[in-house]
């Protein structure tokens, strides 16, 4: 799956998991969970997205699996457009 990382990071601001955007964060603020995921082979299962963000913020609910569900399925749908 050919996903630029500016994508990536764009899908995490919109899904923003920890609801740091929200906050106020920059939208780049997911980064390090962007490249992470970019990292994995082929179209990550839900648990290894929920995995990453388990141990970025070290908490294990930090992204729930309809989040991941999301993330995932938009990763798909912007590889293919």
């Amino acid at each position: 799956m050919a996903l630029a990382r500016e994508d990536m990071i764009e899908i995490l601001a919109e899904a923003d998991p920890v609801g740091l955007i929200a906050k106020g964060a920059p939208r780049d603020e997911y980064a390090a969970e962007a490249d992470a995921i970019l990292a994995l082979r082929g179209v990550p299962k839900l648990t290894e997205i929920t995995g990453v963000f388990a141990v970025s913020f070290s908490e294990p609910g930090a992204c729930t699996r309809d989040t991941a569900r999301w993330i995932a399925e938009e990763m798909v749908h912007r590889a293919h457009d």
